[in-house]
């Protein structure tokens, strides 16, 4: 099981450390999943991210 990232871009890439081929993921609606190695993504405020960057 993957867990979700949390990120502040609109839209990502994944590649799982060179493993598949490079995509780009739009977050537009908010989420969004990599159709090869299935890794979760989901866009949040630039707060949110800033409150988990400081519980770790």
């Amino acid at each position: 099981m993957t867990a979700t990232i949390k990120v502040t871009e609109p839209i990502v890439s994944c590649s799982d450390n060179g493993q598949h081929p490079l995509v780009y993921i739009n977050l537009k609606n908010g989420s969004g999943r990599c159709q090869y190695c299935g890794k979760s993504f989901v866009r949040v405020g630039t707060e949110t991210a800033r409150d988990d960057k400081k519980a770790a």
